[in-house]
Order: structure tokens, then sequence, then C-alpha cells
């Protein structure tokens, strides 16, 4: 048997064993443990592994490790299962992140709902002291101007 296989198969099946512990950093790798087929096709010339069709593969994996090709399938499967599974809890770390922001939000428009109904009910107080002392209404203009920049509405007067 060629001896440059064998030793692809091991050295694959120890990087393999690192991917497991550290599927993040071995990215490349978990993304080919979707298939058997495309674990066998990993080639990385400086590790020393090189690509195989996919009964070559399992033929130097019975040959080259102990409990053969079944056990590096297990491996592959492992791998695939927990790369899977982080990203499902990257999703769900996300979809909870935007929730909680959602609800900031929305505590957010209500509190300012709030601010724009007392702040118009005071309006309305100052409009019924102005009819009854005309000599404020310049400050009551004054006052609407700002009201109108700051919350971006209209007021609307009871002859409107």
């Amino acid at each position: 048997m060629n001896d440059s296989k064998k030793s692809s198969v091991k050295a694959l099946y120890d990087l393999m064993l690192s991917a497991l512990n550290k599927p993040v950093e071995y990215s490349w790798l978990t993304s080919k443990c979707g298939s058997q087929a495309a674990i066998a096709s990993v080639e990385k010339k400086p590790l020393g592994i090189q690509s195989m069709t996919l009964n070559t593969f399992k033929k130097y994996c019975d040959a080259a490790l102990d409990g053969g090709f079944e056990k590096l399938d297990k491996l592959r499967i492992a791998i695939k299962n927990k790369a899977l599974s982080g990203k499902s809890e990257a999703a769900r770390k996300k979809k909870n992140k935007v929730a909680f922001n959602r609800k900031k939000l929305d505590e957010a428009e209500r509190l300012r709902a709030i601010l724009i109904c007392a702040y118009t009910d005071l309006n309305r107080i100052c409009l019924d002291a102005v009819k009854k002392s005309p000599e404020y209404k310049f400050d009551l203009d004054r006052h609407n101007e700002l009201y109108r920049e700051h919350f971006s509405l209209r007021l609307v007067d009871k002859n409107d």
C-alpha cells in the first residue's frame, strides 16, 4: 500500500480531532464534513493531506486507522453536528439581540407618545391661560414654535 496515502489519512484524522475541539479555527475543514466524498476530497499539501476518491479513501482509512473508515466517519458526523449546533446557537443569540432591541424601541416609542400627550395637555392649559390674559400671546407663539421644532408636530387649535 501507498505510505503517503496512509500518512495523509492519519494527518487528516488528527486534524479532524483538532477541528472537533475548535470548529471555528478549522472552518475550512468543518465545511467539508457534510459528506463522505467531501472529506475524502480534502487536500492540504503543506500538511501532507492529499485528495482521494471515496473508495480509495475508505481503503486507506481501513488500513491506517484503528476502527477504519467507520471511526473517521463518526468523527466527521460529530464535527458536522457540532458546527451546525454552533450556527444555530449564534442565530439564537442574534435573534435574542434583535428581540431585545425591538423591545427597547417599543418602550421608547411608548414613552415618546406619553410625553407628547402630556405636553399637548400642558399646551391646552397654556391656551386657556392666554385666553384669560392675552398679553402672553407672544410667549405662547414662541412656545408653539419650539414644540413643532422638537416634536415635528403641528398643534391643532380649537378653531382648526
